[in-house]
């Protein structure tokens, strides 16, 4: 790829990593999506800008594909690039790279661009599809972003929680890094520590605010691949989110 439409430099700090003093899931997510804000300010949509106007960003897939996991202190660049846009959704696409320039991760994403006043999606500006959308080949090949519609495998786990102020973005609902969160902690320990994240993908259903209750169930299946584990998390009877994790 010629160029990106935006890259940064990060080096993998304390407070981003886990016991095995590699980047946790969830940090790995709140900094691809720190670089994909970053992008959007570089091109004048400020998160002022966006707030003035009542509209915003809310993100409804993602999909990484992991070679490894970052290192504490190590030094990585993250690569963005809006591959697609169609009415009211975009396509983002990242890579991360070492020092050496190897490729550690390639990540598809889907977001929704909504109007906060009216609660809903809404037309993309076209100034705006002008300045994101540089036509490049994704990261993810014909990425689908599928998901399973219906657990499957050993159930492990139940139990549920309310959404507290600390969960929540500019945006009023729950941020999409906290939903990781919520799903890595109920990931068994012998699987977490003993075995290599390599795949994982998410959707988001339906907005989650402040002092809402979550449901999680989390369920394990063996694949030809490893072990994948998959959390549906629900408010009442209606499933929120989704995601599915591979381990090897």
């Amino acid at each position: 790829m010629d160029r990106v439409g935006y890259e940064e430099a990060q080096k993998v700090s304390y407070f981003q990593i886990d016991g095995k003093r590699e980047m946790s899931p969830a940090a790995l997510l709140a900094s691809l999506q720190e670089v994909a804000v970053a992008h959007a300010d570089s091109l004048g949509y400020t998160l002022e800008y966006l707030a003035e106007r009542q509209w915003g960003w809310s993100v409804v897939n993602w999909h990484l594909q992991m070679r490894r996991l970052p290192h504490h202190g190590e030094t990585i660049q993250i690569q963005t690039w809006c591959d697609k846009c169609l009415r009211f959704q975009a396509e983002r696409s990242f890579y991360i790279l070492d020092a050496e320039g190897n490729r550690l991760l390639e990540g598809a994403s889907r977001w929704i661009f909504m109007d906060f006043n009216r609660r809903r999606p809404t037309n993309i500006p076209k100034d705006m599809v002008e300045s994101y959308c540089e036509r490049q080949e994704p990261a993810i090949a014909d990425e689908k972003f599928f998901m399973p519609k219906e657990a499957e495998g050993e159930l492990l786990s139940a139990r549920e929680f309310t959404v507290t102020r600390r969960d929540t973005d500019t945006n009023g609902h729950a941020n999409n890094v906290k939903y990781r969160e919520w799903v890595m902690d109920d990931v068994p320990d012998e699987i977490y520590d003993g075995m290599t994240l390599k795949d994982v993908r998410m959707v988001y259903r339906k907005e989650c605010m402040r002092g809402d209750t979550v449901q999680v169930k989390t369920y394990v299946k063996d694949t030809e691949n490893g072990k994948e584990v998959q959390t549906f998390l629900f408010e009442g009877d209606k499933v929120m989110a989704e995601a599915a994790t591979l381990w090897q």
